[in-house]
């Protein structure tokens, strides 16, 4: 017999909060508001069966989207090159597609020296 452990409201709380960090504090540095706007409205990062997420899934969908933020963050402040860290982005972006998370970036779509006003008049969002 195996035993699942439920996740908690709290958890769940918390990923919703993660998600809410990444578009008013991480995603500005990148995109335009219009952009994000955008992004929100096509349900980007909505966790369709959070509740369902047993203690070890949300876990996973926590350390990923933390990971995911903290590389951004640091790109956001730094002109140093990122690549190092593009496998890491990736295999977190996975995670959250494990879970039907969409979360359909690369590490290159966030480089600041593309023009992201360039992504907000387009009639399709970049993905």
């Amino acid at each position: 017999m195996k035993v699942v452990t439920a996740s908690t409201p709290e958890q769940q709380l918390y990923v919703k909060e993660l998600i809410n960090k990444l578009y008013e504090t991480i995603f500005p540095a990148f995109f335009s508001e219009e952009y994000i706007t955008k992004l929100k409205e096509f349900n980007l990062m909505d966790v369709p069966n959070l509740k369902e997420l047993n203690l070890i899934e949300i876990m996973e969908v926590t350390a990923a989207i933390q990971t995911i933020s903290t590389i951004l963050e640091e790109l956001s402040k730094s002109e140093e090159e990122m690549d190092g860290y593009a496998g890491a982005f990736h295999k977190n972006a996975s995670i959250l597609s494990k879970y039907q998370i969409d979360f359909p970036f690369q590490l290159v779509d966030f480089k600041t020296d593309v023009n992201t006003e360039e992504f907000a008049n387009q009639n399709t969002l970049y993905m």
